[in-house]
């Protein structure tokens, strides 16, 4: 009796990687053709590293948790980076979407960027609202 349990336990488990991995695959396809452009205009327009701007492209949640004083520390820190170029690389990730199974929807990016300064690693975390992006989360750092 306990084997035939553990052969039903596996084969459950089996069935729902392999229904959140096609999940997350037409996630996946879905959103490069909204949230991928989408990622490239928002570095583009909070670049220019001016508070009321980045503001612009926060989600509300964001705003809570981002004391002014390390909004100003982050685009200090931030702006050393220059001017938005380009996407050099950008990967979907398919744990933060299977989570967002069981909540709000979040899409997740990470990639390497081109800007003045040359490449910068980031990792965004954005939320859909009312057909817009807003970022929930970013970091950035310089690639060495």
């Amino acid at each position: 009796m306990q084997v035939q349990t553990l052969r039903i336990i596996i084969a459950f488990l089996l069935t729902t990687v392999v229904m959140l991995y096609f999940y997350t695959n037409r996630e996946k396809d879905y959103y490069s053709k909204s949230a991928e452009p989408a990622v490239a205009q928002i570095l583009t327009e909070i670049s220019v590293w001016q508070k009321h701007v980045f503001l612009l492209h926060l989600a509300p949640e964001a705003k809570q948790t981002l004391a002014d004083e390390s909004l100003e520390s982050l685009l200090k820190l931030y702006s050393g980076f220059g001017r938005f170029k380009s996407i050099k690389e950008i990967n979907f990730s398919r744990t933060v979407s299977a989570f967002s199974l069981a909540g709000e929807k979040r899409i997740n990016y990470s990639g390497i960027a081109h800007f003045d300064v040359g490449e910068v690693s980031f990792n965004i975390t954005l939320i859909e609202r009312g057909g817009y992006f807003l970022i929930y989360n970013l970091t950035m750092a310089k690639s060495t």
